[in-house]
This record gives C-alpha cells, sequence and structure tokens, in this order.
C-alpha cells in the first residue's frame, strides 16, 4: 500500500469517526489499528504526518485582493 493510498483510508477513517462511528481500522506499516472516538486526536496527528510525507495536505484558500 502506497502513502497515497493510506492517506486516503486514514482520512476516511477518520471522517467515519467524525459522523458517528464509533470504532474504526486501517492498515499501516505495522500491521491493523483500531482507533475508538476517544482516539480521534492520534488519528486527526496520523493524517497530518502522512499528508506532510506525502504532499497530500489539502490546498489552501490564496487571498485575492483586487
Amino acid at each position: 500500500m502506497t502513502d497515497a493510498e493510506k492517506l486516503a483510508e486514514a482520512r476516511d477513517a477518520l471522517h467515519k469517526l467524525m459522523t458517528g462511528q464509533q470504532e474504526v481500522e486501517i492498515t499501516t506499516d505495522e500491521g491493523t489499528v483500531k482507533y475508538a472516538k476517544t482516539d480521534q486526536d492520534k488519528l486527526e496527528r496520523y493524517v497530518a504526518s502522512l499528508a506532510r510525507t506525502t504532499g497530500g495536505s489539502r490546498p489552501r484558500a490564496i487571498p485575492v485582493s483586487f
């Protein structure tokens, strides 16, 4: 699994936690990891870490002035 695929899976898992699912599973280099709703902050840090390494951070708005 590529880092980009891991990022997509982690983002999907985070979305599920944020929308009410109580527990999610993702695959990492170390194996399968389960995150509960109470671990959401850990999953957010994992997503941010993957985003930095893959350059997959979400684009930021660019201010426009006239």
